[in-house]
């Protein structure tokens, strides 16, 4: 069976849509949806967003499921003009950020991924990508840091998760893909109150409203990002309803 890990429910809505996986289980604190996405057999689970619920999630889930292949998939920034907003990414290596110092970016290699043959090239309405996936602690926010941590990782596009879940499957000899939809442009500039809007790995609604009730402009950042959300997701569900049939 396939097991598909995101962050948060928004990336798992649409997976959920094309699924036949309306069996709710709970394990420990986590709630897995069990059933079938493109005649495989999976388990999908919004596990929260940071490397230290993906790593707690990611052992849970080999505990309970014993996946053949776990996905490690949702949102992501580009680092990389190529990749635009709703493009996919599909994982060639994983790479973790260790420190961003300015003039100096510290980082390490985490997995390598094997290649998956006949995977979709691409598919109307979006474009797919192979490249590096980096792992950072926060999001990140300025065009300026994209232009260097691409610079000095060579990664095509930013996550928070994918480098805790690959650490996880290396050591439990668990099979693995990384896969990410594009929200953000190489390019774009995020409101810089975004990774205050996270605790404990889920998202705080008070927090949304305090920012936006002091900075309105971030109400108007937050709905384009919410639009691009909807296309990324959407774009995400179709790639993996195509993908899944081949990987099983």
């Amino acid at each position: 069976m396939i097991a598909i890990l995101v962050a948060v429910q928004q990336e798992l809505k649409p997976i959920l849509r094309r699924a036949d996986a309306n069996h709710l289980v709970r394990q420990a604190h986590f709630d897995f949806y069990e059933g079938t996405f493109a005649g495989q057999p999976v388990a999908l689970l919004a596990l929260g967003v940071g490397k230290d619920c993906a790593r707690i999630a990611a052992e849970k889930t080999i505990q309970c499921y014993r996946p053949d292949l776990i996905i490690c998939t949702g949102f992501g920034g580009a680092l990389q003009a190529a990749a635009r907003p709703g493009d996919i990414v599909v994982g060639t290596e994983v790479v973790e950020l260790l420190k961003d110092e300015g003039h100096q970016v510290t980082h390490r290699s985490v997995l390598t991924l094997p290649s998956v043959p006949d995977l979709p090239e691409s598919i109307s309405g979006f474009r797919v990508h192979q490249g590096k996936v980096l792992t950072t602690d926060e999001i990140v926010l300025r065009a300026a840091t994209r232009q260097r941590l691409r610079q000095a990782t060579g990664a095509l596009v930013a996550d928070m998760e994918t480098s805790a879940v690959a650490l996880v499957c290396a050591a439990r000899g668990t099979r693995m893909m990384a896969i990410r939809s594009i929200t953000d442009g190489a390019r774009e500039d995020l409101p810089e109150q975004l990774n205050d809007f996270f605790m404990l790995g889920q998202l705080q609604l008070r927090r949304i409203f305090s920012a936006c009730n002091r900075h309105p402009r971030v109400l108007f950042d937050l709905i384009r990002l919410g639009f691009r959300a909807q296309l990324a997701g959407a774009n995400l569900a179709r790639y993996l309803q195509s993908a899944l049939p081949r990987l099983g």
